[in-house]
């Protein structure tokens, strides 16, 4: 089962050139259950549990900002990097990308996009790993 969701992390990290580190973390408690880096001594896993902060916390903005709204993405930028987290309201889990400036940043978005409902697909395997 984990096996699944790390063959399909390791997928989506070979669709960008430029990417840097892609996870499945579960909302709940910030745990990484599967993650690719192409740069050595990225602290993925240990960053995995303050992302799921941000994601708890931006539901709970957009919630007394404007009702009814759901989150498409959360979208972070430095000089150097793009980090995008994507999390479906109805999932245990969020997918977080992290590519250089290099890279296309809606092409990223669109491989996100893409494997989305595959990484749905397994919601069920996911939510046992909780």
């Amino acid at each position: 089962m984990i096996d699944k969701i790390q063959r399909l992390v390791e997928e989506m990290a070979q669709e960008l050139s430029h990417i840097l580190a892609v996870a499945v973390v579960t909302v709940d408690d910030g745990m990484s259950i599967a993650q690719a880096t192409r740069r050595e001594g990225l602290e993925t896993a240990a960053a995995s549990a303050y992302l799921a902060s941000i994601v708890k916390s931006n539901s709970k903005a957009i919630n007394l900002l404007a009702d009814n709204e759901v989150i498409d993405d959360i979208l972070i930028t430095t000089a150097q990097y793009h980090f995008i987290i994507r999390h479906m309201p109805d999932q245990p889990f969020f997918l977080f990308l992290m590519t250089s400036k290099d890279e296309w940043l809606a092409k990223a978005r669109m491989v996100i996009k893409k494997y989305e409902p595959k990484f749905a697909g397994l919601s069920d395997e996911l939510d046992h790993l909780q």
